[in-house]
């Protein structure tokens, strides 16, 4: 972006097109001045410009340092799954899915991560930062199961938590069109049936806070061998925070049964929220102020030397 002194300096505008410098005769002693003027005006410019660039770079520097931290936070954490007595390891993404801020928790900068297995999610972490907090605990995480079976999350040989039940509660979608043949015509089913839903999310003190539908999924994936023909994540946020999580999935049917669409509700929030279909209440969660433990989700602040 150039403003118009910019133009001027690099010959982009005319001096006549120059409000400054007006088309006219001009006399000796006026000549003489206007490289004085420019000079001036020029030096203006490039220290402007020269700290414009040193902002950013210094705020890039920041946020990649800061991401960085993130990630070696999530990296801490072990998930894995519980499968006929086995336990499957998953697979922590190399990058976030989604970064986001929520000006009215005062929280900057967070991330959002992604465990699979065999690219099907099985659990998803936020991390969130508080920079303000006298805790001394500026660092919130939030673990929410996707897995259709039990998950156990550990940090190390200091902390773990076993998932009373499974993530997902798979539930059919009334009056859904069967899945597309194509993937293209599927995540065109799975946007409009996304429109049938809403959430929000309840405040002591702001009361009744609607969540906003994000428009594209956080993340696609199917799986032959786990009877997923489609599978998208989609959010409902406040701002950018994710609060509340959809998960739509074109799902083979058994024996002789045709293929289905199916839904299923997590909590990413400590606050209390709940989710219409076609407008009526299908799920609620209630509070969870952290630290907090649920049968599909925990929440807690991580020490402040934590990222170091």
């Amino acid at each position: 972006m150039f403003s118009r002194e910019s133009e001027l300096m690099t010959g982009h505008l005319k001096s006549s097109d120059n409000p400054l410098f007006p088309e006219r005769e001009r006399s000796c002693s006026e000549v003489s001045r206007l490289p004085v003027i420019s000079r001036t005006a020029r030096s203006l410019v490039l220290g402007c410009w020269a700290l414009t660039l040193t902002s950013g770079h210094a705020a890039d520097d920041d946020r990649g340092t800061h991401l960085a931290q993130t990630k070696k936070i999530a990296e801490k954490f072990q998930v894995q799954s519980l499968r006929n007595k086995k336990k499957v390891a998953g697979k922590l993404g190399e990058k976030p899915l989604l970064k986001y801020n929520d000006s009215t928790r005062q929280l900057n900068e967070s991330t959002l991560w992604l465990w699979t297995e065999q690219d099907v999610p099985c659990g998803l972490m936020a991390i969130e930062y508080y920079p303000d907090l006298p805790k001394g605990a500026p660092w919130l995480y939030e673990f929410v199961s996707l897995s259709d079976s039990k998950v156990i999350v550990t940090r190390g040989s200091d902390w773990n938590w076993n998932a009373k039940q499974a993530g997902l509660q798979r539930r059919p979608i009334p009056k859904a069109p069967a899945p597309a043949a194509k993937p293209a015509q599927r995540l065109t089913q799975a946007k409009q049936l996304f429109q049938r839903f809403s959430a929000h999310e309840s405040s002591p003190v702001d009361g009744r806070i609607e969540l906003r539908p994000l428009a594209n999924p956080l993340y696609r994936y199917s799986s032959e061998a786990a009877g997923l023909i489609d599978g998208a994540i989609f959010a409902f946020v406040n701002g950018t925070n994710p609060e509340v999580l959809l998960v739509l999935e074109a799902v083979q049917g058994e024996q002789d049964q045709p293929a289905e669409w199916r839904y299923s509700l997590a909590q990413m929030t400590g606050g209390e929220v709940a989710a219409d279909l076609d407008a009526q209440e299908v799920w609620n969660q209630t509070e969870a102020d952290p630290p907090a433990v649920r049968d599909s989700y925990v929440n807690g602040w991580l020490p402040k030397e934590d990222p170091q």
